[in-house]
Parts: structure tokens; sequence; C-alpha cells
């Protein structure tokens, strides 16, 4: 499979931790071999063009091979429009909880790049002054194609990134299914009837996984039991995952979004890794 993100967008502020995000870029340009373009909202003035320029120089990457693209406006709407004219393959924005840039990236305008962007979108949650590879990838699968893919481009991601672990999750819930059973004349406790549920997708999810001839890295599935979202963005969060990889590309009415937030919509809300977030 060719690698697609050959270009990349970087919507950069002035925030305390700018410059390791953008030393994550140069390193994610230089693994991927693509180019970089970054964004900037706000006023294109001489103190801004001096800090912007610094940062980059700080950073590593080479001034006069850096586009930059300055934009002023709602930055949810301008971000996304740059993206798509600039023929971005993978935006990246970054925050920490502590910060105010959390608000801007991880409030209602993120949805709507997360929703709407063009690309794929790569959140970081958490990024240091030196510049570390992934080592511990977790993808989110449905057995769809596009599913099939997303972990096929995940899983060459994860093998540039020499990663230790490349996990594929799938969450399962079935309400009532112990009464159900119960009903259905099983005499065994809820806890077994979902124990087995596990064991039978699980067995699903292997020969899934089999299928798709994964060389390289250990792969290892796990089906959770619980509600949608809530069991991966735990054990993403509690198994100390470096990427969680989700699908994008799934599209469902306003009215439906709000009253079932499905997955991407919960993961951006209580981040618990890096988020990447395919299309």
């Amino acid at each position: 499979m060719k690698f697609p993100f050959k270009k990349l967008g970087l919507a950069l502020t002035f925030s305390p931790t700018g410059l390791a995000l953008l030393r994550e870029t140069k390193r994610l340009k230089e693994l991927f071999n693509s180019e970089l373009v970054l964004f900037h909202v706000g006023p294109k003035d001489n103190e801004s063009e001096v800090k912007l320029g610094k940062m980059i120089d700080d950073s590593g990457l080479a001034k006069q091979s850096t586009e930059i693209i300055w934009v002023q406006g709602n930055p949810a709407n301008e971000i996304l429009k740059v993206t798509k004219s600039a023929n971005v393959d993978l935006l990246i924005a970054g925050a920490l909880e502590k910060e105010p840039v959390l608000k801007y990236y991880l409030g209602s305008m993120a949805r709507k790049i997360m929703r709407e962007a063009s690309s794929s979108v790569l959140i970081l949650k958490s990024h240091s002054e030196v510049a570390v590879g992934f080592k511990k990838f977790c993808v989110s699968t449905d057995y769809s194609q596009d599913s099939e893919s997303i972990i096929r481009l995940s899983y060459q991601f994860a093998l540039m990134e020499n990663a230790n672990e490349f996990i594929i999750v799938r969450d399962i819930y079935t309400p009532g299914l112990s009464s159900a059973a119960m009903e259905s004349g099983i005499t065994s406790n809820a806890d077994n009837v979902i124990s087995i549920f596990q064991k039978e997708e699980e067995e699903k999810l292997i020969m899934f996984v089999r299928e798709l001839n994964l060389k390289g890295i250990l792969v290892i599935v796990k089906c959770l039991y619980g509600r949608e979202g809530w069991a991966e963005r735990d054990f993403v969060q509690n198994n100390n995952i470096d990427i969680f990889a989700v699908n994008g590309k799934t599209k469902r009415s306003y009215f439906f979004d709000r009253l079932f937030p499905n997955e991407l919509e919960f993961s951006i809300k209580h981040l618990p890794s890096n988020l990447l977030i395919l299309r």
C-alpha cells in the first residue's frame, strides 16, 4: 500500500507548546517524506512573522522552504477551507489539558474540524520538547471495508515507527443480553453469558485480522464489552496507548449525533491519547 500522507498541514498557534508541536510535526514530515504547510489563524504583522520565524528556526525546519498560510476569520471554517485548497492529506493540531488552546481544538470548533475536514486529522494530546516516535498503536474496527483500509494504513504507520505493539479493538454491546439469554433457557449467570459472547466475537475478529496478513509487528486483538466509545476509551487510557486510530468516514444526521454520540465525538471530548482520525 502506498502511504498517502504526502502533504501535512499544521494548525499552529503561539501557545507554550507550539514549538514542541512543530518539532513533532517536523519528525513526521521526515518519517513520511512529506511536504509541510503551516496554517496560522491571526493577523500577519511584523511581530507575528518574527515570532513564527523564530519557532521555525528553533524547530530545525528550513524557513526558506517552509510554506506558511496566514488566515483570518472563524478558526474552524478557515482551517477547513485552507486544508482543502492546499490539498493537505493529514491535518495536525495539538492541545494540553492545562492550556487555553484545549478549548479551541477540543470544543465545538474541534468537532467541526474533525467531522468536516477533507483530510485525515491527527490530534496530539501530548508532545515533549524532544520529538519521539509512537510505539503503541490501537485501532478501532467494525469489520467494514473502510475499517480494513484503516487497519492497513495504521499498521504501515506503526512499521515506519518501529512500534512495539499493535492492538485492534472492537467494542460490542447488546443491551439486555444476559436477560435475553436467561429467557432462552441459559442458566449461566450474566458474567458467563457476556464472556461467551465476547469469546465468540473475538474469534470473528481473529479471523478478520488473519485475512489482512499483517507481518512485521505482533498483532493483538481485543473485543471489549461496553457502550460504544466508552469501552474503547477506557482501554486506550488504561493501557497507555500512543496512537488511537478511528474511522472518520462515518456520517450520520445531526439529530442522531446529538442523541447517540459516536465514538469519534466521544474520543474528542475525553481524549485518552493522541487521536488519529483516518479518511
